[in-house]
Order: C-alpha cells, then structure tokens, then sequence
C-alpha cells in the first residue's frame, strides 16, 4: 500500500513539474512565474498544450506501445506518432492564431483582407527562441522517445526476470532430489546396522521433508524456521554418525523478524558432512551460525578425510549460482580449501 502511494505520488509531482515548465523562465527575468489562467490566454494555451501532451504520454507509454509497438506493428506505431504530432501543430495554431487556418501553418491569408504593416528590418534578433511550432515539436518527440525508452527498459528487466525465475526453478529441482537421495542414504546406513535411532531419524526426515514440500518454493522464508531445518538435518546426522564424528554446532543472536532464501545455507553445511566423514579417521566439523543486526555468517569446516561418497558436488555449485542470482550485492562468500581443511565463511543480509 505504501509502495502504491509513493508511486502515485512521484508521477502526480512529476505531472505537475511538467505543466509549470513554460513558466519556470519568464520574459521578465524572472526564474518562475506561476500562469495566469484566467486573464492570460498565452499561458492558458501553453497549459492545455502541455496537458494534452502529458496525456499522450501516458496513452503512448499504456496504449499504443505495448499493443503497437511491442505487437511488430512499428510501421502503423511511426504513422499514428506522425499524425499525433500534426494535430497537436494544429491544436497550437488554432488556439493561439485562430485567423490562420489548418494547411498553411502560418502561412494562410491576413485576417479582414488586410495586409499586416511591414516590420522593420532587423526588429527582431537573429537567433531567437524556437517558435512555438518548434517548442511543441521538440518537446512532443522528447515524450516519445522518453516514453519508448522507459517501456523498452521494464520489457527488459521483466525479461531478465523471467529468466532468472526459471533459473531459480531449474537450480532448485535440483537441490531437493538431491538433498533426499543423500538423507535416505544415511537412514539406509542406520538400518543396515539395525540401530535403534532408525525410528527417530525417519521422524527427523519426514520433518525435514514437510519443510522442503511446504516453504522450498518460497522466495523467502522466516530465518528461524530456516534454522530449525538445519537443526532438524545436524540432528539426523548426529543420529546416524553416533560418536564416530565430533560436530561442533553453535547458533549465536536472534533470528526473529529476519528472512533468508529457502536451502540456501543447508549445501554448505551439508557437503562438510559428505566429505569431512570417515570412521577410520579423525572426523572433525564444526558449524556456527552467528546473527549481528541484519548479517548473519554462516562459519563451516570440515577435515579431509578419504570419502567413500562420490559427488558431483552439483548441489554447492547450485547454491553458489543462487546466492549469485539473489543476493548479488547482499552476500561475501569465502572458501578455503587446503591440504587439510575445507572451510566456508558466507555472509548474507538477511534483514
């Protein structure tokens, strides 16, 4: 509503800018003169040809170029801006030299049969300002142009929109196929070693599940939600890993009132857990989630150990693809991968 109010209320001061243009420069010097419209027919012609002006503009900008223009129709679009321009000649000849009739534009015969006396030679400076003719030409095909710029620059960015929806929808069919291919696989590792947490861990998953089919098509979603997710997903790894891996996991600041993209923090965390786990070895992953104002900072890290997972790793580069896409200036995101360690650090305004 507010949004509405706001744009309502820029094209009204926009409008109103306009129709007060011919008398921001007065003949007498002066840097502004508001018009006479009741005693002044100069000025109440000038008003009523710069509101008929403004509103073709919004009939151009409304009308005629997205059901013209944008129609291929370009070739019947030029005709009708001609013969507008012709009419609002004539509109300017009528009403401000009523003796002159439609064709000559100033050239027709002297009014009562009469010749005009003859000027002075030099009565008048070369290099005057435009006449009338040329002001209401020059500042009709400003609002043309101006208006076919402006529609071909939100076709542009509606566009670019478009695309970038589908490619959201292509990077998010992704993810969660993957994602759950992954889960069942650790609950499939539990009930291969008839682990009582088997139970649990289908709990853990149907939650998990519940919260991808209901908000992972969200264009955002409540940060503390985002965050149960992810406890709900290191629970299930807990579950599934017992002691044989040490998970350091911390969240630090108030979530409330913030929102983030949906699964856009769970790849990180989740390919420390595919690649940072072996039984044989010394498995290490630590993960902080820390929220000051309105950043948040996602701190992953992980030992390299021999992984018996094989992975494209499609489901990282997806959410590095999306961070690009829906956070282009709002994020930092740093990875360090050593001999040793694989360590991520992203930060993402969520607020």
């Amino acid at each position: 509503m507010k949004k509405n109010i706001s744009f309502y209320a820029l094209h009204f001061c926009l409008c109103l800018a306009f129709l007060l243009l011919p008398y921001a420069f007065t003949s007498s010097g002066s840097v502004f003169s508001l018009p006479n419209l009741a005693s002044n027919g100069h000025d109440r012609i000038y008003f009523l040809i710069y509101f008929m002006l403004l509103v073709f503009f919004y009939f151009n900008y409304y009308y005629l170029i997205p059901k013209v223009y944008f129609s291929k129709k370009q070739m019947l679009y030029f005709s009708v801006i001609v013969l507008f321009l012709l009419f609002f000649l004539w509109i300017s000849t009528f009403f401000d030299h009523p003796e002159r009739n439609f064709l000559d534009f100033g050239h027709g015969n002297p009014p009562n049969g009469r010749m005009p006396p003859p000027k002075p030679m030099n009565s008048e400076p070369i290099g005057g300002p435009p006449t009338q003719y040329g002001h209401t030409t020059l500042v009709y095909l400003i609002g043309v142009v101006s208006s076919l710029l402006f529609a071909i620059n939100i076709r542009l960015q509606k566009v670019e929109k478009d695309k970038m929806k589908s490619e959201l929808s292509f990077l998010k069919a992704q993810i969660n196929p993957h994602f759950l291919f992954n889960t069942l696989n650790s609950i499939y590792a539990l009930a291969i070693k008839k682990d009582d947490k088997t139970a649990d861990a289908v709990v853990q998953l149907s939650e998990l599940m519940r919260y991808i089919i209901t908000n992972a098509n969200d264009d955002v979603i409540a940060l503390d939600k985002e965050i149960n997710y992810i406890n709900n997903f290191v629970q299930l790894q807990k579950t599934r890993l017992g002691n044989t891996v040490k998970v350091d996991y911390i969240v630090e600041g108030n979530a409330f009132g913030k929102c983030i993209t949906p699964l856009i923090l769970i790849s990180f965390i989740e390919n420390a857990f595919k690649h940072g786990v072996n039984p044989n070895q010394n498995s290490d992953i630590s993960i902080r989630i820390t929220i000051v104002g309105a950043y948040l900072t996602l701190f992953v890290s992980n030992y390299k150990v021999q992984s018996i997972q094989s992975d494209s790793g499609i489901g990282l580069q997806n959410t590095i693809e999306r961070l690009s896409l829906l956070y282009p200036n709002n994020h930092v995101l740093k990875i360090d991968d050593n001999q040793e360690n694989y360590t991520v650090i992203l930060t993402i305004k969520v607020g």
